[in-house]
């Protein structure tokens, strides 16, 4: 969920990076000269995590509205095996990843930030723990609090691995714990291989990588969309559902299929437009990810039964809220990065984990 995705390089509007880090020997890697160079985003970040966080809106009504999936012939409702099949576990993978790849972005210009990085790193994610803590009472099926939990067991230790093999032995650990993740069936259990994978992306630099070599970015994208195609079509939604590792490995290659998409399309004049749109969204996703709850609910309290809108038990209607919620939340995003410059929960956020004088770096 982590939208402090900056880190000591700048970067062209097409994603080329403009300066090359350095590592240094025993420590996190630090951009070549001063150790307080000007920081910029990776804007297609920003706008992978604004989609996805539309993707989790949509996911988190259904059960705060408390929608049923069968309908009173007990078939499957139509929209939820939709939602099943292409928003279900398509979207949290994105996020995991790309909170991993927040640390690994993070990690790299930590020392510079704070004498005991460390310590700065586990007072993030114990603040974020505290939100998933209150946030679980307004949606029990919240993500902050596993992510926190995961951070400190799985993240913080990494950071003791050398230099020089933090990359490939978080990359191996990460692949390894994502397929058990996938086997047992998906869910929270592939959080700790995402999360490795990720941090091996941040800390490699291999967005910006990957955004000079469109062209890989292209074939991992035919891959998977070839591979999901494939399991769709030698599956059907029973035995999809039956076999959730099936589901699950789907998820993975449809949400990886998604991201390359994203990537390359910020790498044409779509860029502009996807940036306005989505980029507002992403760099204040921790507020808008409470917040997307609290409108939810508050229209829940107005209105507690959307079946009597459509005749789709509801979902139809639920997306329809979370199209107007998006809305919302794009034009005041935008808004209030434009007149503030961070979002207020990720203002809070850096503070505790910075204090004044890291924050301002």
């Amino acid at each position: 969920m982590s939208s402090d995705t900056s880190d000591h390089l700048s970067t062209a509007p097409s994603g080329t990076p403009t300066r090359t880090p350095t590592r240094a020997a025993n420590g996190p890697r630090t951009p070549s000269g001063s150790r307080t160079a000007a920081r910029s985003r990776i804007a297609a970040l920003d706008v992978v995590r604004g989609i996805a966080l539309c993707g989790i809106m949509i996911v988190n009504l259904p059960p705060l509205f408390g929608l049923d999936a069968i309908t009173d012939t007990g078939a499957v409702q139509s929209f939820y095996r939709i939602e099943q099949d292409f928003v279900q576990n398509r979207f949290f993978p994105i996020f995991s990843l790309l909170f991993g790849i927040g640390f690994g972005i993070m990690w790299n210009s930590a020392q510079a930030r704070s004498p005991r990085p460390r310590l700065a790193l586990l007072r993030r994610f114990l603040f974020l723990a505290l939100l998933g803590v209150g946030h679980a009472f307004l949606q029990p099926g919240e993500a902050l609090l596993p992510y926190a939990l995961v951070a400190i067991v799985i993240l913080l230790p990494s950071t003791w691995i050398p230099a020089r093999a933090l990359a490939a032995t978080t990359s191996i650990t990460g692949g390894v714990l994502l397929a058990v993740g996938v086997w047992f069936g998906g869910g929270q259990v592939i959080i700790p291989g995402l999360f490795l994978l990720g941090f091996a992306a941040g800390y490699a630099d291999a967005i910006r990588r990957a955004l000079r070599h469109p062209g890989w970015l292209a074939l991992i994208g035919a891959a998977s969309a070839a591979i999901s195609a494939t399991g769709f079509l030698l599956t059907d939604y029973i035995t999809r559902q039956l076999h959730m590792w099936i589901t699950a490995g789907l998820g993975i290659t449809m949400a990886l299929c998604l991201v390359v998409i994203i990537l390359l399309l910020m790498l044409t004049p779509a860029e502009v437009v996807l940036r306005s749109i989505f980029a507002p969204l992403g760099r204040m996703a921790l507020s808008n990810y409470i917040g997307a709850t609290l409108l939810i609910l508050g229209v829940k309290a107005v209105e507690p039964d959307l079946a009597q809108f459509d005749d789709h038990d509801g979902y139809l209607a639920g997306v329809l809220i979370c199209v107007g919620i998006m809305i919302v939340q794009i034009v005041v995003s935008a808004l209030w990065l434009r007149f503030v410059g961070q979002g207020p929960l990720e203002r809070l956020w850096r503070l505790v984990t910075w204090g004044r004088a890291g924050a301002r770096a």
